[in-house]
């Protein structure tokens, strides 16, 4: 493996809530749901055997044994607090990036579509979403290379990069991730190149590790489904009108921020840019745990 190619760091990435954006809640009765989260945990891959140890812990707190998988969703309120309680002891950073997706109901991305084909039940018809998962994709990776770039050389002397791994979705196709972010790459000095105000430290990352894994077999990926389904809970309305800001205060100080500032924006990034709800007190209370002050 090449000098550059070398990981130092390791980003394991999960998702809450669904991307439809045909009918979404609440302004529509059975829509999905108004919030998608994607959440990576960002660890140094020396440090990595000492997150899963004190994940262990935290899985023993709860009454369950360290070869246990844990789906956040399945634990009952206490186990839910006392998780994440444990985890916010554990050395380990967070970067999430949130989409209220109410401005985007209906969209389409027809040139995306096009260039994303599936073959379903004998025709080809596009993947309507992969570019909604695989834009939020790239905000993450450029908040996780930022990151990275600030410490690879305290920590190795030298630039490192970080390897990837999604929560293995069978309906996802990875490669297709890759291709669309080796396109960025390459694309990135032509003058209609896109830029959100933000760039991947491309260095930073290993396009060729970016690969999908069941959750039962890599503990990373089962702490990026608590904290990703942490803060979908913390922000999304169930059925009855309640969320549970809590769970983003215990986790707040786990997002990787820049200096002094809080994570808005940074280790948290909420879409789309200029959000200003509506929110519900809980929701807003939820939201100034990570830095944003929202009327």
């Amino acid at each position: 493996m090449g000098y550059l190619m070398r990981c130092g760091f390791h980003l394991f990435i999960d998702e809450a809530g669904d991307e439809g954006l045909d009918r979404i809640r609440p302004t529509d009765a059975n829509g999905a749901s108004e919030y998608f989260v994607l959440c990576g945990v960002l660890v140094r891959n020396v440090k990595y055997r000492e997150l899963t140890q004190a994940f262990n812990k935290a899985k023993h707190a709860i009454g369950l044994r360290s070869s246990d998988e844990v789906h956040f969703r399945d634990l009952d309120d206490d186990q839910k607090l006392v998780l994440l309680r444990s985890l916010s002891q554990a050395k380990f950073g967070l970067v999430a990036i949130v989409s209220n997706k109410r401005n985007m109901r209906g969209y389409r991305n027809l040139r995306c579509e096009a260039k994303n084909l599936e073959f379903v039940r004998g025709k080809y018809q596009p993947r309507r979403y992969n570019w909604f998962y695989n834009n939020l994709t790239r905000y993450l990776l450029e908040r996780a290379s930022a990151e990275c770039r600030r410490w690879t050389i305290t920590a190795y002397g030298e630039v490192r990069c970080i390897e990837t791994t999604f929560s293995l979705r069978k309906e996802f196709s990875y490669s297709q991730t890759r291709a669309y972010l080796f396109k960025i790459k390459t694309e990135r000095h032509d003058r209609n190149y896109f830029n959100n105000r933000g760039q991947i430290d491309w260095p930073l990352v290993d396009l060729k590790s970016i690969a999908g894994r069941k959750n039962r077999d890599e503990p990373g990926l089962q702490i990026a489904d608590c904290a990703a389904s942490a803060i979908f809970r913390a922000l999304d309305e169930s059925w009855f009108g309640d969320s549970r800001p809590e769970y983003l205060e215990l986790l707040g100080d786990k997002f990787i921020h820049n200096g002094s500032l809080p994570p808005a924006d940074y280790g948290f990034k909420l879409l789309p840019d200029g959000f200003r709800g509506p929110l519900s007190v809980d929701q807003r209370r939820a939201l100034h745990a990570v830095g944003y002050k929202l009327r």
